[in-house]
This record gives C-alpha cells, sequence and structure tokens, in this order.
C-alpha cells in the first residue's frame, strides 16, 4: 500500500494559507490577454470611425466642390445665352424694320 503522509495541523494550515502562486499567474495571464483582447477590438473599432470620419468629410467636401463647380459652369452659360438672345433680339428687329 501506498504511504500516506499525515500533516501537522500547524502544516496543514500554513499549507492552506500559502498562495498558489501558478494558479494566480496563471489568472493574471488570463485577465491580460482578455484586456489585449478589449485593446484590439478598440483600436479596430477606433480605426474603423476615423476611417468612416474621413470618407465622410471626403464625400462632403466632394459634393460641396461638384456644386461650386456647377454654380460656375452655370453662370457662363446663362450669360452666353442672355448676350445670345440680345443678339438674336436685335437681329429680329432689324430684319423686321427692312421687310
Amino acid at each position: 500500500m501506498a504511504e500516506i503522509n499525515k500533516l501537522s495541523v500547524g502544516q496543514a494550515l500554513d499549507k492552506l494559507r500559502r498562495p498558489d502562486g501558478q494558479s494566480k499567474q496563471t489568472r493574471l495571464d488570463e485577465k491580460m490577454d482578455a484586456l489585449d483582447e478589449d485593446m484590439q477590438r478598440m483600436r479596430a473599432i477606433t480605426r474603423r470611425l476615423e476611417r468612416d470620419q474621413r470618407a465622410a468629410e471626403t464625400t462632403a467636401s466632394d459634393a460641396q466642390g461638384c456644386k461650386a463647380r456647377q454654380q460656375k459652369k452655370a453662370f457662363p452659360i446663362l450669360a452666353i445665352l442672355a448676350v445670345v438672345g440680345a443678339v438674336l433680339l436685335v437681329l429680329i428687329i432689324l430684319y423686321a424694320m427692312l421687310v
């Protein structure tokens, strides 16, 4: 039969009171791993938000730029139409006077 080692009460209490270093270290490692995962997740979220903000700003500035370009194009077209209209009106009046 196997030999059974008996501990005194004092030795048993000391053994129970003594912190279990390996399990404590394992728990700390698990907590650190969980915190690392959280940090990576938060960094990914931050990068995604910053990328979306940059895209929104670019889209907004592009939309403003397109509107400005359309307004710039609209002004010369209107000016040309006004001049052509005035010239046609003068030509029609002159034609009417000659006929």
